[in-house]
């Protein structure tokens, strides 16, 4: 499946679940969340861990993409459609790839900040280009890891597709853990 297919895939599901209009402030909690998941992937050198948190890094990235109204995820999302820069596995080490992410995000979180309380064409056109550069490090994180951004996203969009749950207080809650009183 396509990068383009998934994040076709991604933002129906999103819409179909109704956090296509949650706030973009829970999904840059769930981002801190999953980025949290892919440092202790990558602390614990579990391949399996890392693959699974940067597909879930990439359906984050395209929810919040969408709740801010930006056209052409697939552009914005695509290292491949968005740079001309190459990259071979390991020209720059994971943990560096890590950290340059950890500042994209905080920048996210700052510009999110200003934009909630100031909306701005220029403060919008920053958040898509941190959140461009995010995907370019997952992308190379994955290349890292001898796989690919789109493998990594399949993983997580084959986990998230059939699951189903509930909006509470604009965070989708998967059915298992309102079943378990989280």
């Amino acid at each position: 499946m396509t990068l383009t297919n998934l994040i076709k895939n991604v933002k129906k599901w999103s819409t179909d679940r109704g956090l296509d209009k949650a706030s973009p402030i829970k999904q840059m909690q769930k981002l801190s969340e999953e980025w949290g998941e892919l440092n202790a992937g990558e602390a614990k050198s579990n391949q399996k861990k890392i693959i699974d948190s940067i597909g879930d890094v990439m359906v984050v990235l395209t929810i919040l993409s969408q709740q801010m109204n930006f056209e052409k995820l697939e552009i914005l999302l695509d290292p491949s459609k968005n740079s001309r820069m190459t990259y071979e596995a390991y020209e720059i080490h994971t943990d560096i790839l890590l950290l340059y992410g950890t500042e994209e995000i905080g920048a996210l979180a700052k510009l999110m900040v200003d934009y909630l309380q100031n909306p701005s064409l220029n403060t919008n056109a920053m958040i898509r280009f941190h959140i461009r550069n995010l995907a370019i490090y997952i992308s190379r994180i994955a290349i890292n890891e001898k796989t690919t951004l789109e493998k990594c996203f399949k993983v997580a969009y084959d986990e998230i597709k059939d699951r189903t749950g509930k909006m509470v207080d604009g965070v989708f809650v998967k059915q298992e853990d309102l079943e378990d009183g989280k």
